[in-house]
């Protein structure tokens, strides 16, 4: 027995846990360890690999019984407070003091998970243990106060005040149904899952939410989150013995509960089509109708078929040439349709949905479904495309790149999704025998059938149908309005008088600060637990066929990541619109040699990946000039090379876009995406504003992925009859300028041989150089800017340019952005205003941005942002230790990445000037950040405020509320 595994097996003994079973995982290089608690039997997984990152996960199977979002509040409020840490936030407070790498938590349709993670040992002991003691002895059983202010409260000042109703869930779930896709989301687990929890909405139904009494609350409490019932997941190399001693300790004073918690599987349901209005803007709304269906596929159990269907999804709707996709679009039916599938649950279900679509339509629309449908379950599918499609995931799957999660956090997900209902915990870890049954089903038909049983024949599926209302909103304005006056009208004088003292007590609570002592007590590292340096990621730069290659000799397994930087400084702002929507047709449209389809089977059966990109550098401190750049993203394994290059040669040169039907159709899908992320990421588009105020980086911005790019995008398409052959070829001729030696640069990560540098770029013609230096400059005036949108919360944001106050970017600064984001900000935003989010963020180039996220009360907000200055002041006054702060923002300046990710990062670095000198310099100052440096950033805030601009993207209140903060107004 070697000598690790002895350690762990006397581990476990020592601190209560019974080794139920250890296996090897050879697909994955790991050992999974399944242990129970002996005293209460609580459930433990352990996915120990060569990883430094350690990450552990407290879950519960919660399911709900109605809409009124109590598990989701309960998410919020469990980590507001514990026992052994009796402070107001223990959550902001370790992101405040900690390295983490992940700290946040989850609410699922029928679980809930509280993960953490880090790459420090002592760190990582910190965070479990202030997680488990979170989840297990929570303060908000006791503080009624916490579940008002994380769920919902009534507001009401005096008397004869207006009533209303305020908290943070409240008020994320308000901006997550302004969107339809969650109306979709609710209307169908309602109509495929009437019998057991699916049917309701986890989050919370705005609706519903003040339904949800706090004893409720506590017994739902009560009944789920019990060690019993828990799973404790961890993965990663870490010291096992400290890591079960806490887990042990935490949970040693509860014994054993018989509480099983089943979830009863749904027995197929056919139910009639469900309608539902909702809100539009004042666009025209005759072809706004927006039509989904649900077929509940399968089990948790099946990952095979799991995978087969997110293998359809991509083969029938994955591109406008795919064939159910091309099928309605050409005719005429909508525009833009997609497939996808739901799993995570007990039961998955694939989803269609076609959008913009005529009402007179909808029946003609299904008929055209299930017309494809049946033709390719008949005459069979493309096996080539197939086989791409396949190998394409399965090479996201070994290359175990998880957007921004850690890898660990995405494996105890996965462990999750199935040892919740009694499975294998290692089902969806290891799938190479699932790849393998979906490449023998290619040809015995596979696929084939799983349309006829699961689309066509299938009795357990439900359609929507939701018909765009210009009145809908101001409707449920005045009903919300209406309801609520009724409620106080229906309250005695002392009833108000009540409402009113408890409010009042909310805000008392919210304004009375945390003991020092209480404080103290939170586990937290020193400054001596930081590494004074940290290695740099390793780049050598050298011209390869006229062309400069940065090369990172980084370990990628046979991977080469290859990105493109082609210059676009010389291009005119309705140039980057162009530019911005030629970044979504590269890859997607015919070539020479190839269709749509042919192209998709070539790009995914050779390569890892093709993707395109807009980006804007600048050296550090510049506001006059920029780099606009168009960026492609290849990975392939290293002997598919030659591939690669001929790909990348094909789709760059030779892309065809004569078309003008599909031209046409996908700038109406880009309108349409824009649209709809507006909505949901308001903060975002409210930045880029303005910032494009302040620099010549933020206009480029700005013209690439903004407001004024959806302007072009509705602008295009209300001209394309008369413009779109004049689009096709100002298309051409943009690849034909940029597509050059001349304009690029090439990143290369892996352990490429040097000799083969060369033929990467060889295929480009030499072309040439922009006549003038290869910058982009832009000036507009900072504005104070409202923009509205139908929804019924806003988003607000503030800031300007370091240059706007003769200020250059320091470490201290990071630090300072830190303290107001999870302190001051924090508090008056989120805590007593009921915003979702809320930050302030400096980036080394000089951009400074106050944001709120799905925030009630946006020109509120505002002034808010306005006094973070003096509030910085008052904490360098104050006798509070900056450690912790200093601690954190390393953290948050040091995140997890992948050797691709590395290399992207020293590539964007050059591209910007930034070395790996200037970055040590950033990190030391951080780490000597004083309050006299503080005191120098809270004036520069204060300058920023006064001379900067403002934006609020939200609805008619949100608006009319924040009157006299703008100077301008438009509708989005």
């Amino acid at each position: 027995m070697d000598l690790k595994r002895q350690k762990t097996e006397q581990a476990a003994a020592a601190h209560g846990f019974v080794i139920d079973t250890r296996r090897e995982l050879p697909q994955i290089g790991a050992v999974l360890w399944q242990m129970h608690f002996a005293k209460n039997g609580a459930r433990l997984l352990w996915l120990e690999r060569r990883e430094e990152n350690k990450t552990f996960a407290a879950a519960f199977k919660t399911l709900p019984s109605d809409d009124t979002g109590v598990f989701h509040i309960l998410e919020h409020s469990l980590l507001c407070g514990s026992r052994k840490y009796p402070v107001s936030k223990p959550f902001v407070e370790m992101i405040k003091s900690s390295l983490q790498t992940f700290m946040n938590a989850f609410t699922f349709p029928d679980k809930t998970m509280y993960p953490v993670s880090s790459r420090n040992q002592k760190d990582f002991l910190n965070l479990v243990d202030v997680y488990l003691d979170a989840v297990l002895h929570p303060l908000c059983l006791e503080k009624e106060e916490i579940f008002r202010q994380e769920g919902w409260h009534y507001e009401l000042d005096s008397q004869e005040g207006e009533l209303s109703c305020n908290g943070v869930v409240y008020n994320e779930m308000k901006g997550m149904y302004a969107s339809p896709d969650t109306l979709i989301d609710s209307a169908l687990n309602r109509a495929l899952f009437p019998d057991n929890c699916y049917q309701f909405q986890s989050g919370g139904d705005p609706a519903c939410i003040p339904a949800l009494t706090y004893e409720e609350y506590k017994a739902q409490y009560r009944e789920y989150y019990h060690p019993s019932g828990a799973w404790f997941l961890l993965d990663g190399e870490m010291e096992i013995g400290p890591v079960l001693e806490k887990i042990g300790q935490v949970q040693s004073g509860f014994g054993p509960q018989q509480k099983d918690h089943p979830i009863p599987f749904q027995s197929p349901v056919h139910p009639g089509e469900v309608r539902i209005p909702y809100e539009a803007g004042e666009e025209d709304v005759e072809r706004k109708t927006i039509l989904a269906k649900g077929w509940v596929y399968g089990r948790f159990d099946e990952p095979a078929k799991d995978l087969a269907c997110q293998t359809l999804c991509e083969m029938l709707c994955g591109s406008d040439e795919a064939p159910l996709k091309k099928a309605l679009l050409e005719r005429g039916l909508a525009e833009n349709v997609e497939f996808s599938k739901v799993d995570g649950v007990q039961q998955p279900f694939a989803v269609l949905v076609v959008r913009h679509a005529a009402k007179e339509k909808e029946q003609e629309i299904w008929d055209t479904v299930r017309t494809v449908l049946e033709q390719l379950a008949a005459q069979g599918l493309d096996h080539r495309r197939l086989e791409a499609v396949i190998s394409r995931m399965e090479f996201r799957y070994r290359e175990k790149e998880t957007g921004g999660f850690p890898q660990g956090l995405f494996n105890c997900m996965k462990m999750l999704e199935s040892c919740l209902y009694g499975g294998d915990p290692a089902q969806n870890l290891c799938l190479g025998d699932a790849f393998l049954r979906l490449r023998e089903g290619i040809e015995d038909g596979y696929f084939e059938q799983f349309i006829r049983e699961n689309f066509l024949e299938n009795p357990h599926c439900a359609q929507v149908v939701l018909f765009p209302s210009r009145e809908l909103g101001e409707r449920k304005r005045k009903e919300e309005a209406e309801r609520f006056r009724r409620i106080k009208e229906s309250w005695s004088s002392q009833e108000r008088e009540q409402v009113i003292q408890k409010l009042a007590a909310l805000r008392a609570f919210q304004n009375r600060p945390d003991r020092p002592q209480d404080l103290a007590a939170l586990p937290v590292l020193s400054l001596a637990d930081i590494e004074e340096e940290t290695p740099d990621i390793p780049q050598q730069v050298t011209e390869e066929a006229g062309v400069k290659v940065l090369c990172h000799p980084l370990e990628t397994e046979g991977i080469a990541h290859l990105v493109w930087y082609f210059l676009a400084g010389d291009l005119t702002e309705e140039e980057l619109h162009l530019l911005s929507f030629l970044q979504t047709l590269l890859g997607q449209t015919r070539t020479a040699r190839f269709s749509v389809l042919e192209l998709a089977a070539s790009l995914e059966g050779e390569l890892g990946r093709f993707q395109t990109s807009v980006e804007v550098f600048a050296p550090r401190g510049e506001t006059a000039t920029c780099k606009p750049c168009f960026a492609v993203h290849v990975s392939a394994l290293e002997e598919k090379l030659e591939e690669a290059k001929e790909l990348t040669r094909e789709v760059l040169l030779d892309t065809d876009f004569g078309d003008l039907a599909y031209l046409r159709g996908r700038l109406r899908q880009l309108k349409l995406s824009l649209e709809q992320h507006v909505l949901m990421h308001g903060d975002s588009y409210a930045s880029l504003r303005i910032a494009a105020g302040c620099s010549a980086k933020g206009g480029a911005r700005e013209a690439l992925r903004g407001v004024s790019m959806l302007d072009w995008l509705r602008e295009m398409d209300s001209q394309f009859e008369e413009r779109g052959a004049e689009l096709a070829g100002r298309l051409k001729e943009l690849c034909r300028r940029l597509f050059v030696r001349r304009r690029a640069v090439l990143s290369v990560t892996g352990q490429m041989p040097r000799e083969e540098l060369p033929g990467l770029a060889s295929f480009l013609p030499e072309g040439r150089a922009p006549k003038e230096a290869v910058s982009w400059s832009w000036e507009k005036p900072a504005r104070k800017e409202g923009i509205l949108v139908p929804a019924p919360v806003g988003f607000a944001g503030k800031g300007g340019h370091l240059a706007q106050c003769g200020a250059r970017y320091s470490g201290a600064m990071a630090v300072a952005a830190r303290i107001l984001s999870y302190g001051y900000l924090w508090n008056t935003v989120r805590v007593k205003g009921g915003a979702y989010g809320t930050r302030l963020a400096i980036t080394p180039g000089g951009d400074v941005a106050f944001t709120s996220f799905r925030d009630p009360s946006a020109a509120a907000s505002l002034a808010v942002f306005d006094k973070a200055g003096a509030s910085l002041r008052e904490l360098c006054a104050s006798g509070q230790e900056l450690t912790s702060y200093i601690i954190s923002t390393i953290a948050a300046t040091e995140p997890l990445l992948t050797a691709r990710q590395k290399g992207m990062q020293a590539a964007e670095d050059y591209m910007e000037q930034v070395t790996g000198q200037m970055r040590q310099r950033d990190r030391r100052q951080i780490l000597c950040t004083t309050k006299e440096d503080l005191e120098k950033v809270s004036r520069i805030l204060d300058e920023i405020c006064e001379k900067g601009g403002s934006c609020i993207v939200g609805g008619q209140e949100i608006l009319e509320a924040a009157d006299g903060a703008l100077s301008c107004r438009r509708d989005l």
